[in-house]
């Protein structure tokens, strides 16, 4: 009886720290957005949004000629708009910090 709890006891065991964390990664990554000098004098609600779900992930009020770095977004695709500036899409993967300037021509 022995013989066999032990052998099932150590593959649950293992199931469990795979499952827990041991193993695992972070699903999420990075983007770091600028907005163009050329744009209004005014701050722009930069934001975020999943390719695959639509939903907002991120945003922060950038100023024109500054940058928001982001992080904890979702991997994958996603799509960076501000108000009137043109919408730029990327890939977020991990171990990497996608780049994406927002300007307001070229739409």
């Amino acid at each position: 009886m022995l013989r066999r709890v032990v052998p099932v006891f150590v593959v649950g065991v293992a199931a469990v720290l795979t499952l827990a964390g041991c193993g695992a990664h972070d699903s999420t990554g990075q983007v770091s957005v600028t907005v163009s000098s050329n744009a209004a004098s005014h701050a722009y609600e930069v934001k975020v949004f999943t390719a695959t779900t639509g939903k907002l992930a991120e945003h922060q009020r950038v100023f024109p000629g500054g940058t928001a770095d982001f992080a904890g977004v979702p991997l994958g695709e996603v799509t960076v708009r501000a108000a009137d500036l043109c919408p730029q899409k990327t890939t977020v993967a991990n171990g990497e910090v996608a780049k994406v300037t927002l300007t307001t021509t070229g739409c």
